[in-house]
């Protein structure tokens, strides 16, 4: 019997870390998609210097986080989107609009797709 109550103890403690590794990686996509929705505000008003201040430190953020996040996905996944807001600076930098909201729209994708693939879904258990 004491077998049967070690593992449901264990299957808890799994259970539980999934949910807060879940919330994790969904606050902060949401918090990255805000951001750079906000930025995408900023450039349709040719705001440039404000957004390129919100973009810079963006980019920061992504990658004093990124660590954390890269122990939680796949690596490949975390450099995508990295590389994506650093080619949003570097656009919003040069005043790229077009090419700013091309890299934006990836990022954003980048960053739903990392979320939605943490839901405890059939589709992303097979």
């Amino acid at each position: 019997m004491k077998r049967i109550y070690i593992a449901v103890i264990f299957l808890l403690i799994t259970l539980c870390a999934a949910a807060v590794e879940t919330g994790y990686i969904t606050a902060k996509a949401d918090m990255f998609i805000s951001k750079i929705e906000n930025i995408d505000k900023l450039m349709r008003r040719n705001e440039y210097t404000s957004a390129l201040r919100i973009c810079q430190n963006t980019e920061k953020e992504w990658y004093d986080s990124a660590g954390t996040i890269d122990m939680l996905l796949i690596h490949d996944y975390v450099d995508e989107i990295g590389l994506s807001i650093a080619k949003m600076t570097s656009f919003a930098e040069r005043k790229n609009i077009d090419m700013y909201f091309s890299e934006s729209t990836d990022a954003k994708k980048e960053l739903t797709s990392i979320k939605e693939s943490e839901y405890p879904l059939l589709e992303n258990l097979l």
